[in-house]
């Protein structure tokens, strides 16, 4: 998801599901992955071993952040990820979400954080656009 590499598929693309095609041909997701700067993403939280993940990265555009939660645990959970973490000292910096998997922007406005459910052994994957400085 956040590798910067080329894409490729290792199977048989005849026998594909509906369910795997959508998936590797999200548009979003592969723009994250195709960004011109292609810097790795970096793990910046982790809690528990094998339990929730967090990683970050900047695209083309500076100011925008890929944030990903990554849920290892088979239930669901909420999960945080602090501009801090990310790479964004202000607390004081509005963005707006964008769920790049559902295609959808999220109404809320984030200040400081973001947090959201994920569901068990899931992720969920946001850019983050500031609206202020």
């Amino acid at each position: 998801m956040l590798l910067q590499a080329p894409l490729l598929l290792g199977c048989d693309v005849r026998n594909l599901s509906n369910e795997t095609l959508q998936i590797i041909s999200n548009e979003e997701v592969i723009a994250v992955n195709q960004d011109p700067v292609g810097v790795q993403a970096k793990k910046v939280r982790m809690e528990g071993e094998r339990e929730f993940h967090r990683y970050g990265l900047v695209l083309f555009r500076g100011d925008r952040i890929v944030v990903l939660l990554e849920n290892r645990k088979p239930w669901s959970s909420k999960m945080t990820a602090h501009w801090g973490d990310i790479g964004f000292n202000s607390t004081n910096t509005v963005v707006e979400a964008r769920d790049i998997w559902e295609h959808t922007t999220l109404a809320t406005k984030f200040q400081g954080k973001l947090t959201t459910n994920v569901e068990a052994h899931a992720c969920k994957m946001f850019v983050r656009t500031p609206l202020t400085n």
